[in-house]
């Protein structure tokens, strides 16, 4: 442990890297996992009300779906660049 404080404090700016990328993993490894483990617990079957139609599916599908489109927006929104400044 005291190594890598000392590479942190020496430059090894790479090894803070790799640790937060290892960190930011294993936190989408396990939303990930809950995210599975609680749609598997809840299969029975759900009324979705859009404003044109009504579907029947199972809840499993709509939390797995959510869940998708939640992360497809969280990495649009972390791709999103500033603009330049003038």
């Amino acid at each position: 442990m005291h190594s890598e404080a000392h590479e942190a404090e020496t430059g090894g700016g790479e090894k803070v890297v790799d640790r937060r990328r290892q960190v930011r993993l294993v936190a989408i490894v396990v939303v990930v996992i809950l995210l599975g483990w609680f749609a598997v617990a809840n299969t029975r079957k759900v009324q979705i009300d859009f404003w044109v139609f009504h579907r029947q599916a199972p809840v499993i599908l709509v939390i797995l779906i959510s869940g998708l489109l939640g992360a497809l927006i969280a990495l649009l929104i972390m791709r999103r660049k500033p603009k330049p400044e003038e």
